[in-house]
């Protein structure tokens, strides 16, 4: 339903420019609107079949315009919509959120983790904030957890993330005890 969606906003856009320019003429007196309008007149009075025909369709364009709503968009920000043989399955956002968090967990080399999900008509992009303990090797944890994070994914819910970003804002150092 999207490309007519847009089909029909490119029709009525070009129908507003038609009437805007239309409109600037008449204002300007560079054309007279009596003569147009004696024009228009004698042509759908002569042509009645074209008028209804195109009256018809034009309103029920405006009707279809009016009435249809995107639910992709509003879909694609809370959740995923997976279509299968018996039914459809929504995936939101925060169990997307959950999931990496799990994974986050079974690190201990992890602290003050933040998990952001982004979904778009691209794909599904995990984005984890955290700090780190004091000798940890960067590389090394964060292959694996990237790793971890798309197959825990894979197989809860059958998506395939496009990226798994792991962002380290620092070392955390234990508060000391006094």
């Amino acid at each position: 339903m999207k490309g007519f969606e847009k089909f029909i906003l490119v029709i009525f856009s070009i129908l507003i420019i038609v009437l805007s320019v239309f409109v600037i003429l008449v204002s300007t007196q560079m054309i007279q609107i009596n003569d147009m309008l004696d024009i228009g007149i004698n042509f759908l009075t002569g042509h009645k079949i074209v008028g209804l025909v195109a009256g018809a369709i034009l309103s029920l364009l405006a009707l279809i315009g009016i009435f249809s709503s995107s639910e992709n968009n509003d879909e694609m920000k809370s959740g995923l919509a997976i279509k299968g043989e018996t039914g459809t399955v929504y995936i939101t956002k925060d169990t997307f959120e959950s999931i990496v968090e799990s994974v986050t967990r079974n690190y201990a080399e992890l602290k003050n983790v933040k998990v952001d999900i982004i979904m778009s008509e691209d794909g599904v992009v995990a984005n984890v904030y955290t700090m780190i303990l004091p000798d940890t090797v960067v590389p090394e944890l964060t292959t694996k957890l990237q790793a971890n994070i798309k197959a825990s994914v894979l197989k809860q819910t059958t998506v395939d993330i496009k990226e798994a970003n792991i962002k380290v804002k620092g070392v955390y150092l234990e508060p000391q005890k006094k």
